[in-house]
């Protein structure tokens, strides 16, 4: 994945001058769909692109997974809403419904939304708010910085949102010039639960994390 060429995107992206999505995006859209391709009943699949911006990781995955037909799209801050809608209505495919959601993923760990979805795409926060300084911008800062909530909620989050069965994809970085270990984080988090954590692959030097939700024997 590190040495992958750069496309063009699949898509012609609405989004904040102020803050632009990376490749990381585009790559892991690219990295899921693969990973999804051979499974027998795609329609059937209830996904969320959570933590979503403007909806790129979702919509790039409904291109190259035509069969998918409900994508929900979890988003904490509201300017994001009026670039998703345009985005949505550059894909024009009326068959596909592509739910959208203000909500800090904390919500996620309600009974609402349990074992909910199949599968879980996130390019989240990367940074702690104490991993570097601030930009005057609180817009990017919510973007670069768990400053709304935890990096341990957002992982209680996917956790309990994933159906039985369900896997969630994620991308994580490494953190390791801070003296962390943020992949044994994650599975001290979880050891606990009934799901398996793996390092999938990497992209650009971030690494993408699987979470794999298994039945309790």
């Amino acid at each position: 994945m590190q040495n992958e060429s750069i496309r063009d995107f699949t898509y012609h992206y609405k989004q904040p001058a102020e803050y632009q999505f990376s490749l990381d995006s585009i790559h892991l859209a690219q990295l899921v769909a693969n990973e999804l391709q051979s499974h027998p009943n795609l329609s059937a699949l209830r996904v969320l692109d959570l933590c979503a911006g403007c909806g790129v990781i979702g919509i790039e995955l409904s291109w190259h997974l035509p069969a998918l037909r409900q994508i929900d799209f979890i988003e904490i801050q509201a300017i994001y809403t009026d670039y998703f809608y345009h985005n949505v209505a550059n894909v024009n495919r009326p068959e596909l419904k592509l739910g959208w959601h203000l909500l800090n993923y904390d919500e996620l760990h309600n009974n609402l939304w349990k074992e909910t979805f199949d599968v879980i795409i996130s390019n989240p926060p990367y940074f702690h708010k104490d991993h570097g300084m601030l930009s005057p911008s609180q817009f990017k800062n919510r973007c670069r910085f768990y400053l709304d909530s935890s990096f341990e909620n957002y992982i209680l989050a996917l956790a309990n949102a994933l159906s039985i069965n369900g896997k969630a994809y994620f991308l994580l970085r490494p953190l390791k010039h801070h003296g962390m270990d943020v992949l044994s984080d994650v599975q001290k988090i979880l050891q606990e639960t009934a799901i398996t954590v793996k390092k999938l692959a990497t992209i650009r030097g971030t690494d993408v994390i699987v979470l794999n939700k298994t039945p309790f024997l």
